[in-house]
């Protein structure tokens, strides 16, 4: 196994969902998707529908935030694709709330495990 690299520890937070808005090439595209993992400086996803291979652009991420239900939105780009349904994504410009507060409302039992409370 490889020696984690990244400067920001990414959790997993188990069924947690959002809908990202891809503008590529003056066009919006707008997906479903269930959050992999998320860090400090970036999200994963797994899409409900696969993308082309070469999209490109930015991507806005909206969720609602699991305890709360307060709404929450990210902008990113595509950084890389696994496959033709994940993807990574790298926070970059406007955010609109903190990415204190996403992380916050997700509770952390262990390196593999995170449970998110709700109401």
């Amino acid at each position: 196994m490889k020696p984690e690299k990244r400067n920001h520890k990414r959790i997993k937070p188990q069924g947690l969902k959002a809908g990202l808005t891809f503008n590529a090439a003056s066009q919006e595209i707008a997906l479903d998707a269930d959050i992999i993992d998320i860090s400090y400086s970036g999200i994963r996803v797994k899409l409900k529908t696969p993308i082309a291979a070469d999209m490109t652009g930015n991507v806005r991420i909206n969720m609602t935030l699991p305890e709360s239900n307060t709404p929450f939105s990210v902008h990113g780009i595509l950084k890389h694709q696994s496959h033709d349904d994940q993807c990574g994504l790298h926070y970059v410009d406007h955010v609109e709330g903190s990415i204190d507060d996403l992380m916050f409302e997700c509770v952390e039992l262990d390196e593999t495990t995170v449970l998110i409370k709700h109401a």
